[in-house]
């Protein structure tokens, strides 16, 4: 059940646009020269938020997500296929090439955006439930080190809205499955009564942190999607009429 609670933009967001190109920033990735970065909201198109914060002609790159850890790069064989009309499957999708988008779609998931501003490594994560267990950031940061040479502690990440703490209820299967792959998440489930509830932003946060990422460089907006109705979709509380909403990120210069 959605707590509804009233929105107040935390400091490290911004939130811009007009109309369907209504989105959130996040400071840490605002302050890279040449990057272009968002996560819509309800009403707001793909189309009308890349023509704002790139161009109208900037190619977008999906994936047919699946809940699990594959990490495709733009320009491997994946992506060929994905240009001859096969989309991929993978839940995060790496690039250090100009003038291509690369997003994930997300509602309730938690978007992950990571950025090197050295190397030019760049990357967007959907990290649902068995995504976080399976380790789609931590496999998501070794590729991009392996690839491209980024050091994890130039990275910068965004960590967008998602269903947070107080909305996220489970069973204790996956309460489980998270303990068993990192015993310290621990700090991310919470028990009131019978209701075992889970901070899956946090959980991905901690895969940064082991990766080496300074905590100072991990920005998180912090807003829950089942709570802001007015703001965002949620499968958790329309599970009928849920849509998806884009996280992206793109080098334009």
């Amino acid at each position: 059940m959605s707590c509804q609670a009233p929105f107040d933009t935390p400091p490290a967001v911004r939130r811009t646009g007009v109309g369907r190109s209504r989105r959130l920033t996040l400071v840490t990735l605002d302050s890279v020269p040449g990057l272009a970065h968002a996560f819509s909201l309800r009403n707001s198109t793909p189309e009308a938020i890349l023509q704002a914060a790139m161009t109208a002609a900037t190619p977008l790159r999906l994936l047919r997500q699946v809940h699990g850890a594959a990490v495709r790069v733009i320009g491997g064989d994946e992506m060929t296929k994905a240009a001859n009309g096969a989309t991929p499957e993978g839940d995060a999708l790496v690039t250090d090439r100009t003038g291509v988008a690369i997003g994930v779609r997300v509602a309730d998931c938690v978007p992950i955006l990571v950025c090197d501003p050295v190397r030019r490594g760049i990357a967007a994560v959907h990290a649902g439930w068995r995504g976080t267990v399976a380790g789609v950031l931590t496999a998501t940061l070794e590729t991009l080190t392996r690839r491209f040479g980024a050091s994890a502690t130039d990275l910068r990440l965004a960590i967008g809205p998602a269903i947070g703490p107080c909305c996220f209820e489970v069973g204790d299967e996956v309460v489980d499955s998270l303990l068993q792959r990192d015993p310290g998440a621990s700090t991310c489930v919470r028990l009131e009564g019978r209701r075992r509830l889970v901070d899956l932003t946090e959980a991905n946060r901690r895969q940064a942190l082991a990766a080496g990422v300074p905590s100072a460089q991990i920005h998180s907006a912090n807003l829950c999607t089942v709570c802001h109705p007015e703001l965002f979709l949620s499968y958790r509380r329309e599970p009928a009429r849920a849509g998806r909403m884009l996280a992206f990120i793109g080098w334009s210069n």
